[in-house]
């Protein structure tokens, strides 16, 4: 079992049913169990066989984890009435940039960059374009 976050911050009741729960998943499962918190301690999700999540929650009656069979309710949308239907105001598609300038520049640079790496040997050629490509990586992720 692989347990993603640290056992001692359970209570023992908590820390004896959650392996008691464990032991009964391995034992049906042949992949190695992996344990994350969701909501901790309340709430942990268990990696199963087949990449089948399960998720174990904390009843506080039973004192005991449990599976969770019920999904979380979901918000249910707001019904328009029918008189406001016809009047509701959509947001307005964003317009399509226009890439031709950028294009533009951007071939400029490459012959600029291509041309002053001309008169260079192959290594220093291609010191140049890795340092280019590191410098263009790094300003990418900014």
């Amino acid at each position: 079992m692989n347990i993603q976050f640290n056992e001692a911050q359970l209570s023992r009741l908590q820390q004896k049913s959650l392996l008691s729960v464990l032991d009964v998943l391995q034992s049906e499962n042949t992949n190695e169990l992996i344990v994350t918190p969701v909501e901790f301690p309340l709430k942990l999700r268990v990696l199963l066989d087949d990449n089948i999540e399960m998720l174990l929650g904390w009843d506080a009656e039973k004192k005991a984890y449990a599976g969770l069979t019920t999904p979380e309710p979901e918000p249910e949308p707001v019904p328009i009435p029918e008189s406001e239907k016809d009047t509701v105001d959509l947001p307005a598609p964003e317009p399509e940039l226009d890439l031709s300038p950028v294009v533009v520049r951007v071939e400029a640079l490459a012959r600029a960059l291509v041309n002053v790496s001309k008169p260079l040997n192959t290594e220093q050629r291609i010191e140049v374009w890795i340092r280019f490509c590191v410098i263009l990586s790094k300003e990418l992720w900014k």
